[in-house]
């Protein structure tokens, strides 16, 4: 498989991701505008109808919410937060910061689901939905820009040496073999990309989830047939 085949198919594939990513946000604030008008509305009953004001009953809602904000704005980053770890290079040691699933971004947003939880903690945990949602949605927005930016050159260099060795690729290696390349950058945005798994017990590696090689198989039949006795499709 040909260097600009693989690319053009890289290129389609981060639209694709930057796609998800915007989905993912609606989806984030459609739901957190769902929780708030479920939650704050049957609040909203309880506190007008016990008081006896609608006004006053208004007033707890912004308290109560405008509270869980808060909370989750401040202790939401140190959840919820790119990673960062120290790799060796030939010109010395770098930063590389990782970035967190979206899937981990959901699990976030929807908090935790462990069915041993207290009533008044599974409440106050459907409660936290709203802020929660809320301030994931924008978390996750904040990287649709960087999706759209992601060198497919660069990405593409890393990637097809992912699927050549077809197996564990150390962030050392590839600094090694490619010491021209912006190594935190694209270590950054292949952080971004769906299907590639970042190996962080130990030195940073990275490896390709089996949807990775099933997409790039499905997306181009010419691997089918390239991939013969004679060796690797991505020798190209």
């Amino acid at each position: 498989m040909k260097k600009s085949e693989f690319n053009a198919w890289l290129t389609k594939r981060v639209e694709f991701q930057s796609k998800v990513t915007v989905g993912a946000c609606a989806g984030m604030a459609g739901v957190g505008l769902l929780a708030f008008i479920v939650q704050g509305g049957l609040l909203w009953l309880i506190f007008s109808t016990a008081y006896g004001s609608y006004l006053l009953g208004g007033l707890f809602i912004l308290l109560i919410f405008g509270g869980m904000g808060v909370f989750t704005w401040l202790t939401a980053p140190k959840e919820l937060h790119d990673e960062e770890y120290d790799v060796t290079t030939p010109n010395g040691d770098v930063v590389i910061r990782l970035a967190p699933t979206l899937s981990t971004a959901w699990t976030y947003a929807m908090g935790s689901l462990d069915s041993d939880q207290s009533i008044p903690e599974r409440i106050f945990g459907l409660m936290m939905i709203v802020p929660r949602m809320a301030w994931t949605a924008i978390y996750v927005f904040g990287r649709v820009q960087e999706v759209k930016e992601i060198d497919v050159e660069s990405c593409g260099k890393v990637l097809r040496r992912l699927l050549k060795k077809a197996e564990r690729v150390d962030a050392s290696d590839v600094a090694d073999r490619f010491p021209d390349l912006d190594l935190p950058k694209t270590l950054r945005q292949l952080s971004l990309m769906d299907g590639v798994v970042f190996l962080t017990k130990g030195e940073v590696g990275m490896t390709l989830a089996n949807r990775f090689k099933d997409d790039l198989e499905n997306g181009l039949p010419s691997v089918k047939e390239a991939a013969a006795p004679q060796g690797s499709p991505f020798n190209g």
